[in-house]
């Protein structure tokens, strides 16, 4: 950790998986339905790679990215704490300063306080798939036919399922199980490749995150596994896979998922990252809302 003593105090801790309870703490007053960049989760799977930062300047917290040669901010507390951060990182910092991502609910606020001195701009694929986690539950009604079809089949050939938690016993299955999935895995585009290499980094230390890990076994085999963190009202599903010869393994985790936390209200599945094929399977499910993020910079 790094702290400058000037009139403005400055201070950056390069995060690792051992702030991951810090971390979830200063997102918990993020509103729901909460971005996925706002979970731990999320930060954790991306931080090797984006070599990701805590900064905290006068007790506004926000998280830095390396984009390219660009470092980019977010206010930690999202809405909650957005313009007063912003105004502490421009005092630390200067002009131009880069923030990435804003929320939706933040950038009305932004814009108020900055006037022509922000500008936004969006990226295709980069809005959160937002859902009712009631619809997910169930999969009531004629739009989810399909789903509730593949569910039923699933029921039939694996009448004895379970939906367990990862434990020191099972992690190498879960290791040996997810090494099969990438091997046979034929989805050879860049978002997909880069998905992969952060699950594999994010893996082995699961069991010792705050994250809750699960896999859907039959007979003590692995079908498939979710990682799913709870932020306040929503759920966010940070890893979800599935050997594809299973019939209805995705609708049967995604039930599955909304069932564990029967009380929370929203489902966020994350972005497609422009995957056509992924938006397709995304826009299956009905989401309620597509919650669009945003870059800016300030000058």
């Amino acid at each position: 950790m790094s702290t400058l003593e000037t009139k403005i105090k400055i201070e950056t801790v390069r995060i690792t998986p051992a702030h991951a309870n810090l971390l979830q703490t200063l997102f918990a007053a993020s509103p729901a339905p909460v971005i996925c960049d706002r979970s731990a989760g999320n930060v954790l799977m991306w931080e090797s790679e984006l070599d990701t930062e805590l900064v905290t300047v006068d007790g506004h917290a926000a998280v830095a990215e390396h984009c390219g040669k660009n470092l980019c901010f977010s206010p930690a507390a999202g809405a909650a704490d957005a313009v007063e951060t912003v105004r502490a990182l421009l005092a630390a910092y200067g002009t131009p300063l880069c923030l990435c991502p804003v929320g939706a609910d933040e950038k009305p606020l932004l814009l108020a306080a900055f006037g022509d001195r922000i500008r936004f701009g969006a990226n295709d694929g980069a809005a959160d798939y937002i859902y009712d986690a009631a619809d997910l539950r169930v999969f009531r009604g004629k739009k989810y036919h399909t789903q509730k079809n593949h569910v039923n089949a699933f029921l039939r050939e694996h009448p004895d399922y379970r939906f367990e938690p990862l434990t020191a016993e099972n992690a190498p299955a879960l290791a040996a199980f997810f090494d099969a999935y990438t091997a046979a895995d034929d989805d050879d585009s860049a978002s997909a490749k880069e998905e992969i290499a952060a699950c594999r980094r994010i893996l082995p230390l699961l069991g010792s995150l705050p994250l809750d890990t699960r896999l859907l076994t039959d007979g003590g085999r692995i079908l498939g596994f979710s990682v799913m963190e709870k932020i306040g009202d929503t759920l966010m599903i940070h890893i979800e896979k599935g050997l594809p010869a299973v019939r209805g393994i995705y609708p049967m985790l995604v039930t599955l998922e909304a069932n564990a936390y029967p009380d929370v209200r929203f489902v966020n599945r994350e972005e497609d990252d422009g995957n056509a094929g992924l938006r397709q399977s995304k826009l299956s499910y009905h989401p309620v809302r597509l919650l669009q993020k945003y870059y800016a910079e300030i000058v």
